[in-house]
């Protein structure tokens, strides 16, 4: 069977958008949609200036650093060294942010400075999820039993017969 050619280099003629790349149906969209529908009350719950303020060098936009906080919880990534990380190397990351690479620090202090606000934020994207019917809570549960398993013997059993 021939091998499919590949190139580390390869160049692009027409790039593709980073938007192209994230299918529409992708969990980051519903980010996207979540924090665009905050209003400016929204935001001076979770104590944080939609504008941003007038002197200083330029701040990341709140939107981009909640973006990636609750993307992350979504995914499982609540560590900011590794949200940092996957800012950098993960696309649907790369599309909340609009490539751009916030440090582990910044993202550390944006959550410390608003970790209350963003619980009670965290729970409303499980509640909006729900009524968009993008989630659904059905409880799943184990009963607890411990079922031993004896996979030393089956590979002992595996090896003799090979």
């Amino acid at each position: 069977m021939p091998l499919r050619s590949f190139n580390h280099e390869q160049a692009w003629f027409l790039p593709p958008t980073l938007g192209e790349l994230i299918p529409l149906d992708h969990p980051a969209h519903f980010v996207v949609e979540f924090v665009d529908s905050l209003d400016r009350d929204d935001w001076i719950e979770l104590d944080v200036s939609p504008e941003g303020e007038a002197l200083g060098a330029p701040a990341y936009n709140p939107k981009v650093l909640l973006s990636v906080w609750l993307y992350g919880f979504m995914t499982g990534i609540r560590s900011s060294r590794k949200l940092e990380a996957a800012c950098r190397d993960q696309v649907p990351f790369l599309w909340l942010t609009g490539w751009q690479h916030p440090d582990h620090n910044t993202l550390w202090r944006f959550y410390q400075a608003h970790r209350q606000p963003m619980r009670k934020l965290l729970k409303y994207t499980v509640a909006t999820a729900v009524e968009l019917r993008l989630i659904d809570l059905t409880v799943q549960a184990l009963n607890g039993t411990r079922i031993p398993a004896n996979a030393a013997r089956d590979r002992i059993y595996d090896a003799a017969v090979g």
